[in-house]
């Protein structure tokens, strides 16, 4: 007999009496899919608690890392000791990410399956990556300063690596390099300019996450990257967002001397249009049934409104008030998403 959590004995309920209603199944049909399974008895969430213990795993790895690694000293002395240049510590470093990544390749051919101890693996190869670009950068000088190339590097290095090995750590690591790679180039061809070409910070940001989006949809055609799409998915969505929210705050402005320039209606248009696409995503993720896109746009909307207030009604408005209406709205958020859950 199939033996199923609470939540999924409510999910399973709940879609028979669906479809009794439809007359699609007869009660006895009904009654015998009720019979074919049965609640666990146990209600420790393992894989919840697994989860707490792997990210405590991670904590500290991160943290001996930074000891290791970050703290330069003892490679100093290693370096000393056998005369070591940068180009040889990153050799190293680049030779073990090989071998770490080869024998998590050989775990994945033997157990194919998802865990998420060995999904955690990947965290090593993506630490000596990142030391073995920073070691490269170093023997050349970053190239008179160009680091965005070696954010690139990164980038690029992290995505091969996850989609050879189809893993959603290795893609997440990949978009984080995305970001500051794309924001240090494009400083550096404009000479740290304000404006590339002739859109600041937040716009660049703009753009980079609907090509990412585009992207995404062009990419779903390859098997590859069925594991990882989710990522680029969320990933997407929530800098675009996120830098559609900072657009509606600075506009185009370059600078913050410039900015305070600026007065507050001049960039109404920009709020309106924020408010307009947040609205938008909404409508897209409820024809999409998509949960994430239609819950970032109730949440980016509900910024965009907070937002607003701060700039227009502040000083205008009781602030027992604001924080009644405040605690009210996070009241509701947290009443819809715990019906959500249950």
């Amino acid at each position: 007999m199939l033996e199923i959590d609470k939540k999924e004995a409510r999910l399973l309920q709940k879609a028979i009496d669906q479809w009794r209603q439809l007359q699609l199944i007869n009660p006895e049909q009904a009654q015998q899919m009720q019979q074919s399974y049965q609640v666990k008895e146990n209600n420790i969430e393992w894989q919840t608690i697994t989860l707490y213990i792997f990210i405590a795993a991670i904590s500290c790895a991160l943290m001996a890392f930074g000891s290791l690694v970050l703290d330069e000293k003892w490679i100093e002395v290693i370096r000393k000791k056998l005369s070591l240049t940068d180009g040889i510590i990153a050799l190293l470093f680049g030779l073990l990410t090989v071998f770490l990544c080869y024998r998590g390749w050989q775990r994945q051919q033997k157990q194919p399956g998802y865990s998420l101890n060995r999904e955690l693996y990947w965290l090593l190869p993506i630490l000596s990556t990142g030391v073995t670009v920073v070691y490269l950068g170093k023997s050349l000088q970053y190239l008179d300063g160009n680091y965005g190339l070696f954010w690139l590097l990164a980038t690029v290095a992290y995505g091969v690596l996850a989609f050879m090995l189809s893993s959603p750590l290795l893609w997440t690591a990949t978009l984080l390099c995305l970001v500051p790679a794309y924001v240090k180039l494009t400083y550096y061809i404009t000479g740290d300019a304000s404006w590339f070409p002739g859109m600041n910070l937040p716009c660049r940001l703009f753009v980079l996450a609907a090509v990412m989006l585009l992207l995404h949809r062009l990419a779903l055609r390859s098997k590859k990257y069925h594991a990882i799409q989710h990522i680029t998915w969320a990933g997407g969505w929530l800098l675009l967002l996120s830098s559609a929210w900072l657009i509606s705050i600075f506009g185009n402005s370059g600078t913050w001397g410039e900015w305070q320039l600026v007065r507050q209606y001049q960039l109404l248009w920009w709020v309106v249009i924020y408010t307009l696409l947040c609205a938008a995503v909404i409508w897209l993720g409820i024809k999409m049934r998509d949960p994430l896109v239609r819950d970032f746009g109730v949440i980016f909307l509900l910024l965009d409104m907070y937002t607003r207030y701060f700039e227009y009604l502040w000083d205008r408005t009781h602030k027992g008030i604001f924080f009644s209406i405040l605690a009210l709205s996070f009241w509701w958020i947290g009443r819809w998403m715990e019906k959500r859950k249950t």
